[in-house]
């Protein structure tokens, strides 16, 4: 019932599309001229194929920024105070915007995938790899000894305690990376990408392709959409047991 009342908001989002555009010229097009043009676009595979480049993107910036959020975490496991030591770097590269590094990742790694997907790594690392320490350090002492009093080894305090009460803190700090991912990978191929949304949303801007332009927007938006509920359903389902 929750997803479909989220869905109301789309709806509602739509709703208000169709309201304002009337009195909002240019800036605001014809919600049915931007339908006509996904199906258009989609006839054609642009759509598609740039939606299928994006997402690959994504998806292996933040399963490389995944992988190594949890090597550090399980460091942090055994080592309770290596996040302290590395605190001072990571809070100093946070604040920076991942686009600043787009023109280094462009030098170091060309144009293509690889700097698009360093660029998402990058940025979906942080919020990760808070989310991990944070979960880890919220782990309650009293399971701990309780586990350990019953002769539970170390890789099973690992799997059956530590991880299931540090996964919700995990799977917030996972959907905030993903939802940063999207904004990472539009700037990435705004700046160094022949394919791509952020690439299409350049291109018809440029073209004063307004129409297109909105429906690179939209999907953008539905993508990211669709996947914070994917993974917020996966997160209900791995933490069912705390009901």
């Amino acid at each position: 019932m929750r997803y479909i009342r989220s869905l109301l908001g789309l709806l509602i989002l739509l709703a208000a599309w169709i309201f304002f555009e009337p009195d909002a010229g240019v800036l605001l097009p014809p919600l049915a001229d931007v339908f006509s043009n996904i199906i258009d676009l989609a006839y054609k595979g642009w759509l598609i194929e740039d939606v299928i480049a994006s997402v690959y993107r994504v998806a292996m910036g933040v399963s490389l920024s995944f992988l190594l959020a949890s090597v550090l975490a399980l460091i942090t496991v055994y080592w309770k105070n290596f996040p302290d030591y590395v605190a001072g770097g990571v809070e100093v590269l946070r604040p920076i915007p991942p686009i600043a590094w787009v023109p280094l990742a462009l030098v170091a790694l060309g144009v293509g995938d690889k700097p698009a997907i360093a660029i998402v790594a990058l940025g979906a690392f942080f919020p990760i790899w808070l989310g991990m320490v944070q979960g880890i350090r919220n782990v309650n002492p009293s399971h701990l000894h309780a586990a350990a009093s019953l002769g539970c080894t170390n890789r099973l305090l690992l799997t059956e305690v530590i991880i299931p009460s540090a996964l919700p803190d995990i799977a917030h700090g996972l959907r905030l990376g993903v939802g940063l991912a999207w904004f990472c990978v539009v700037a990435a191929e705004m700046m160094g990408a022949a394919s791509g949304l952020g690439y299409g949303i350049q291109l018809f801007s440029q073209n004063l392709e307004i129409s297109r332009m909105y429906v690179y927007m939209l999907t953008i938006g539905l993508l990211g959409y669709f996947s914070n509920l994917l993974l917020e359903y996966v997160s209900e389902r791995l933490n069912n047991w705390r009901d």
